[in-house]
């Protein structure tokens, strides 16, 4: 027991750390606030919910004496209490939300690592859309947020503006503005795609962080479930899909702020079926020569273009919810 408390106050403080160099504003304190849930993942899923909880105590306790009071409610409110639950729900054991129960996983040759019984706790699918409705929760409170204490969208949206301005103008300058923009174009696109970008920045780091937590916790043998073989059992229901694409155009076409709304499932769930699309050309590669330097070039196109390749692999990741991509190329071939 007390091995677990004084696991979860290190994690705690770990985490603690990791948000508490937000102050310095560089991208480097940026790029590790990112990880701040990972710590109090660990905990959790390692060394127990029990432990995970006291990280999340600790990390708000150390965050609000650190900065303030109200940053530790927000940092408990968007970082520490999503990731603490995120884990504890992976944990559970014989629960029903099984997302991907609507198909078996695609490619049967692949075995579970390195327990031999399999799981029968949430699958892959079932947590990174738990993932994707944290990033959507956050990012409607942040909107709903904007709204109320600004009384009004278009209100909260000017003075949103106004306060970005001089930021956008010593990022931008006058002299870099795009052909037929002006300042104003640029804050209000940038107000204007802030809704899904925090719901999309959020998903993926609910969802790369839980990954590297149950990675490290079964690396070191404490995982209390077995580890997934992730490219063939991260499957999402093909109702989800329908979802996506009625926000998508309900953000196109209805006025604001209804759109906003609309806006935090497309960058919600738009993670997720990128998720799921590199989960399908990770699965059909494998046979694939060269599949290393493939998936590498994969990955730095995405970054270099995401733009153009992200959509491209979401687009996979919808065709594989209807086709079965995957479960048709592992189909064995009779009359070969």
């Amino acid at each position: 027991m007390l091995n677990r408390i004084g696991m979860g106050i290190g994690a705690g403080l770990a985490s603690a750390l990791l948000f508490v160099v937000t102050v310095q504003g560089t991208a480097l304190a940026l790029a590790l606030a990112y990880l701040a849930p990972l710590p109090i993942m660990i905990a959790t899923l390692g060394w127990g919910v029990d432990a995970g909880l006291v990280a999340l105590c600790a990390a708000c306790a150390v965050v609000a004496g650190a900065i303030e009071p109200f940053s530790g409610m927000l940092f408990g409110l968007t970082v520490a209490l999503p990731a603490w639950g995120l884990a504890a729900f992976a944990t559970l054991h014989g629960s029903p939300w099984r997302l991907d129960s609507f198909r078996r996983p695609p490619v049967a040759s692949a075995p579970l690592r390195p327990s031999a019984a399999p799981s029968a706790g949430p699958g892959v699918g079932t947590l990174v859309v738990v993932a994707a409705g944290i990033g959507i929760a956050i990012g409607a409170g942040a909107l709903v947020a904007m709204i109320v204490v600004y009384g009004g969208y278009q209100k909260g949206v000017e003075t949103v503006a106004s306060f970005l301005r001089p930021a956008i103008e010593e990022a931008v300058g006058p002299s870099n503005l795009p052909d037929g923009f002006t300042l104003d174009d640029i804050l209000r696109l940038v107000v204007k795609f802030s809704p899904p970008a925090i719901a999309c920045s959020t998903t993926l780091m609910f969802a790369v962080n839980l990954y590297a937590a149950a990675r490290s916790a079964q690396l070191s043998q404490r995982l209390t479930r077995s580890w997934p073989d992730v490219p063939s059992s991260l499957v999402l229901p093909p109702a989800l899909g329908a979802i996506l694409i009625v926000a998508l155009g309900t953000w196109l076409a209805a006025p604001e702020p209804t759109s906003q709304f609309a806006a935090l499932f497309v960058g919600g769930l738009g993670v997720v079926y990128v998720l799921q699309g590199l989960a399908v050309l990770h699965a059909l590669s494998r046979r694939v020569r060269g599949r290393p330097a493939l998936i590498a070039a994969l990955y730095v196109a995405c970054l270099v273009a995401p733009k153009w390749v992200l959509p491209a692999v979401a687009t996979i990741g919808l065709i594989e919810s209807v086709a079965s991509l995957r479960a048709r190329a592992a189909a064995p071939k009779f009359g070969a």
